[in-house]
């Protein structure tokens, strides 16, 4: 089949595709291929997980991704599919041409649709039948009715949005990390009230080990009376967890390896945090998901209301599994049995989600890598997941087509000065960014911050319970009535050392 735009064509082969309205068309296979006119044009390259990098880049610029960092790739990109000598996208992928039209192409259904994209053609496949979205238009447009003909195929219902439920958030991570204790906690929750915060999550540090999901020696008395606390003063508990992986030395891994992911038969790696690699449960076994409905209805049971669901990509991860259950059909069946035993009124925020398998089953998704109290890490060189205000804006505002979809959390903004290396400009770029994506969170202790600094967090968490956000351009938006655009900070034409310190 051919598609004119303008005087160009583009053919399409190996899939049949039928007309569905102007400018759209459905095709229907496992593989196909899109002759394009555009040459070495700009194209949008999507990442796998909710920390692979997401962003428009060039085709004649080597590909965007984690480079030269094994462990890194391991975690933040899809061991399957990546490679060093193509630009792949994972899910959907977009042309921009002349006279302003955008070509897309974006899976409706499938499992692990990839796109290898180059100067000639794109090459759509996935790892099982699949149905496939092209669309003609403004860039805008074109993504915008993506996204709900993803929402039409998937029969996806809406599930409550933060902005109206538990945002917004304050979290112990960007400021204490795992140094948290009861006591930290605690100290936060009635400052926390006082500037309009609706929820207190505890982020990594109150476990035993990962994969030991019990309160350790800093919490004597459990989360479960940090959680009643936190409900006395009239906000909701989150909790951090990872419930798909595991360290080893911890009493399910050490029990029970068979229900973790193999190779050759032998136990596998699935990432590396905590200066060590990790292992995934296998989810295709009833066994280990009966393991964790007992666990995260436990969990549940101590009074949490927000689960933060951290490197979930695990579960996803190509692999050894038993029965016929592909590997986004194990991760989907792992998020409906946490779902299920957590119960429907439980906000569920996925971290390092799979975006082609979550929709449905999450509330939300951390849509970019760890954010920093710094704009960019020079040290990290060839690694576009690094934590950096920069890196987890990019990827975020990139992500904004998924909002009516589902919540997309661009990670904390930040107000204060103490700990941090941000000028006041990105501080608050970072808040606009969380009104312009609908979730607001922030990590600064209530101890740190000077008077006018509460003053403004107080504004904002006023603001983000009921601001009007409007994307009008690529990184461009309409808050409230006032413009603000990203782009000369994501892609800045001039010098910006004057303006920035990095790490």
């Amino acid at each position: 089949m051919d598609i004119q735009v303008g005087a160009k064509t583009f053919r399409v082969s190996g899939a049949p595709a039928v007309a569905r309205g102007e400018r759209v068309w459905i095709a229907s296979g496992r593989e196909m291929t899109i002759e394009h006119p555009w040459g070495a044009t700009e194209f949008y390259r999507h990442g796998w997980n909710s920390w692979s990098s997401t962003r428009w880049w060039r085709l004649d610029k080597r590909p965007w991704r984690v480079w030269n960092n094994a462990n890194r790739t391991l975690t933040a990109e899809d061991a399957a599919t990546d490679t060093p000598d193509a630009h792949t996208s994972s899910m959907l992928t977009a042309l921009t041409g002349p006279d302003g039209h955008t070509f897309l192409v974006g899976a409706l259904r499938g499992c692990a649709p990839t796109l290898t994209i180059d100067e000639a053609a794109i090459v759509a496949s996935a790892e099982s039948e699949a149905e496939w979205f092209i669309a003609v238009g403004a860039e805008l447009d074109v993504f915008e009715q993506y996204a709900a003909a993803l929402a039409s195929a998937r029969e996806l219902t809406p599930l409550p949005r933060a902005a109206g439920t538990v945002g917004p958030v304050w979290s112990s991570w960007y400021s204490w990390f795992e140094e948290i204790t009861a006591e930290i906690i605690a100290a936060e929750i009635l400052p926390a009230r006082e500037l309009g915060y609706a929820t207190i999550q505890i982020d990594d540090g109150w476990e035993r080990r990962v994969g030991d999901w019990r309160p350790n020696e800093k919490f004597p008395a459990g989360v479960v009376d940090l959680a009643g606390r936190i409900h006395d003063a009239g906000l909701k508990a989150g909790l951090w967890v990872a419930p798909f992986i595991s360290l080893a030395a911890t009493p399910v891994l050490d029990r029970h390896p068979e229900l973790f992911l193999r190779s050759g038969g032998e136990l596998m790696p699935v990432g590396y945090n905590w200066g060590e690699h990790y292992f995934g449960l296998d989810l295709s076994r009833a066994d280990a998901r009966d393991w964790l409905a007992e666990t995260m209805a436990e969990i549940a049971g101590w009074g949490i209301d927000v689960f933060k669901l951290d490197f979930i990509y695990a579960g996803a991860l190509q692999a050894e599994r038993i029965g016929a259950m592909s590997r986004e059909e194990a991760y989907r069946a792992g998020l409906q049995t946490i779902r299920d035993a957590v119960g429907p009124e439980t906000y569920l925020l996925g971290s390092g989600a799979v975006l082609n398998a979550s929709f449905g089953l999450l509330n939300g998704v951390r849509v970019g890598p760890d954010t920093a109290p710094y704009w960019d890490n020079t040290e990290r060189v060839g690694d576009p997941t690094g934590p950096s205000v920069l890196n987890a804006l990019r990827t975020s505002l990139s992500r904004a087509w998924l909002r009516p979809l589902i919540d997309i959390d661009p990670d904390v903004a930040y107000f204060r000065t103490r700990g941090s290396l941000l000028s006041p400009e990105v501080n608050e770029l970072t808040a606009d960014a969380a009104l312009a994506c609908g979730f607001a969170q922030c990590s600064d202790p209530a101890s740190w911050l000077t008077d006018e600094e509460r003053e403004k967090v107080a504004a904002w968490t006023r603001a983000a319970r009921t601001a009007s956000s409007k994307q009008i351009g690529r990184y461009a938006y309409a808050i409230d009535g006032r413009q603000v655009d990203f782009d000369a900070w994501l892609n800045p034409s001039g010098r910006v050392s004057d303006r920035l310190i990095v790490k």
